[in-house]
């Protein structure tokens, strides 16, 4: 790997556990038998908890690493951040991209006043108390705060992905893209992608490009996005502190505008000097939240991940893809003044060719991988009017969701919620329609958060059955050829051992019909697997204007197919 896709990698000691990321191996979803753990103790469980990746993004001094270190701290009170891993000003610390892998069983964090030996409900005292009771709360330090592992729990591992600033690489999106992901060619699945937005940072132009630049390339992933506003002073946490409302309202309806719909979104202030009590309630609270919600997400298998080409993109490709049909069509013309046997020859190979394309389709859509159809999430603070309100019966007020497609079954349904009692529920796995009522407990802050998948069978099904109708025509094409080709070299008995001039210019013909193809096919497509885009991106393809991409890509898909010698 070259010197600037250096991934480092880091362990975190939990207890009496320590998680050795010596080695980055390839790490899976969560299984049923990586489900089994409960009994085993961390050190000889490791190899078999489940595993989520989570990839981080966002602009310098965003607060990624700062993020990072807390969520170590979380997993682990005692640890000591790591001041080195934090930049300072205006400098992003995170040059190549760097790895931490953090266990834990995803605690919950109770507050305990020592003088009178209680517990406070963090949430609840926001709703009851004013803002000046809350700002006297965040500066008491006479209060004890303690994990609390909920029953049946067991350990699962966090991979974080700290990445450069997406404005580290001068609007080189592509580039810093490609520099991310060819880091993380180890990671068979990525299950959230947390965008880091620090109020304090403006978000630039460039960086607006930047961010909108990766998801539209990387549609797969828009379904695993989470937006964390960083450096959000806890103070605003009280209702009666909307200061900073406006202003993160605002950011975040460019991101719901970039995905296309809302986005879960998440406040954080990630202060590794802080040491209150009440204020590594709320930060280990929303951590808590933030790693919860990663372990529904549907994961995006980086095998199957697909990039799709942006209008500059498409404007390169169909150059090249009209040079080549071109070719093509010349070729073809050339068939015809070959021998009938010669050019039942040829399109007998030809379809051997073709057949392997729609098989390898067919492999890539016929899938267990799960993919998202869709998502919602239901959040309600109690605030200090809400408290009020549930006196008189808000939190009984029913909430639901729904959906319905005609077109796909339902696969999967996954759901995180906390102080939510389900009432009714109908549809969901095997159906084509979900529905679900529930009501927020009272005087309590919850959410209720589900996430619906289909199989990559059951998203292509339509393709598949076109493809295996093409599949089908294409064998009997083939047998028909094969037959004719057979009955053709009987009769007219040719001494094609003899004649190497005339099969060396079938074997030209052939090769240039099969190779011609792959590139109008590579052309012509929307989008490309990401194995095929970093190979693009890392050979400096799509990185100029129209004439001088397409020329890029010509040469690149020349060298890549063989077709210069040909």
């Amino acid at each position: 790997m070259p010197d600037g896709d250096k991934l480092t990698k880091s362990s975190v000691r939990l207890n009496d556990t320590l998680v050795d990321n010596q080695q980055l191996p390839a790490a899976s979803a969560p299984s049923v038998a990586q489900q089994s753990t409960a009994n085993q103790s961390p050190s000889s469980a490791l190899n078999a908890l489940p595993v989520y990746n989570i990839l981080l993004l966002g602009p310098t001094q965003a607060g990624k690493s700062s993020f990072i270190e807390c969520v170590k701290k979380y997993a682990d009170p005692s640890y000591i951040p790591n001041k080195a891993h934090i930049g300072d000003g205006n400098e992003s610390h995170t040059q190549d991209l760097r790895v931490e892998t953090i266990t834990t069983k995803i605690p919950s964090y109770k507050l305990y006043d020592l003088d009178n030996s209680f517990e406070i409900d963090i949430s609840r005292f926001i709703a009851e108390k004013s803002e000046s009771a809350f700002k006297k709360l965040l500066g008491n330090d006479d209060l004890e705060l303690l994990p609390e592992e909920t029953p049946g729990s067991t350990f699962v591992q966090f991979r974080l992905f700290d990445t450069p600033g997406l404005d580290d690489t001068k609007g080189n999106d592509i580039q810093n893209i490609a520099r991310t992901f060819t880091g993380l060619s180890n990671v068979n699945e990525f299950h959230m992608v947390l965008i880091m937005d620090s109020h304090e940072v403006p978000l630039t132009m460039s960086q607006k490009a930047a961010f909108k630049s990766y998801f539209d390339l990387f549609e797969d992933l828009k379904a695993l996005i989470v937006i964390v506003h960083t450096k959000v002073p806890n103070i605003h946490r009280h209702p009666a502190n909307t200061k900073l409302d406006k202003r993160l309202a605002g950011r975040s309806q460019f991101f719901n505008d970039v995905m296309g719909r809302p986005v879960p979104t998440k406040r954080i202030d990630c202060d590794i000097d802080e040491t209150g009590p009440a204020h590594l309630c709320l930060m280990r609270k929303t951590i808590r939240e933030i790693l919860k919600i990663a372990t529904i997400k549907t994961p995006v298998v980086r095998r199957r991940a697909h990039i799709q080409k942006t209008l500059a993109m498409k404007s390169a490709d169909k150059i090249v893809e009209g040079k080549y049909r071109a070719m093509l069509k010349s070729v073809h013309t050339s068939c015809d003044a070959l021998s009938q046997v010669d050019q039942v020859e040829i399109k007998v190979q030809t379809s051997k060719d073709e057949i392997k394309i729609v098989e390898e389709n067919i492999r890539d859509k016929d899938t267990d991988d799960l993919v998202a159809l869709f998502e919602k999430r239901f959040d309600e603070e109690v605030g200090f009017i809400g408290w009020f309100q549930d006196l008189f019966g808000r939190a009984n007020e029913a909430h639901t969701m729904e959906y319905s497609n005609e077109d796909h079954t339902i696969d999967k349904v996954r759901v995180d919620q906390d102080a939510i009692e389900t009432l009714n529920e109908s549809g969901g796995e095997g159906h084509k329609n979900w529905y679900v009522e529930f009501k927020r407990n009272a005087f309590q802050t919850g959410y209720y958060h589900a996430i619906l998948s289909m199989t990559r069978r059951t998203k292509y099904q339509r393709d598949l059955q076109d493809l295996r109708q093409k599949l089908h025509e294409l064998n009997k094409t083939l047998d028909e050829d094969t037959r004719k080709y057979i009955s053709l070299s009987g009769i007219v008995q040719r001494n094609t051992d003899g004649d190497t001039s005339s099969n060396e210019k079938k074997q030209r013909l052939v090769d240039k019909i099969a190779k011609y193809g792959i590139v109008v096919a590579h052309t012509e497509a929307d989008e490309l697997t990401l194995d095929v885009f970093l190979e693009l991106a890392n050979a400096g393809v799509y990185q100029g204007d129209t004439g001088s991409n397409a020329d890029a890509l010509e040469g690149f898909l020349a060298k890549k197919f063989g077709i210069d010698g040909i």
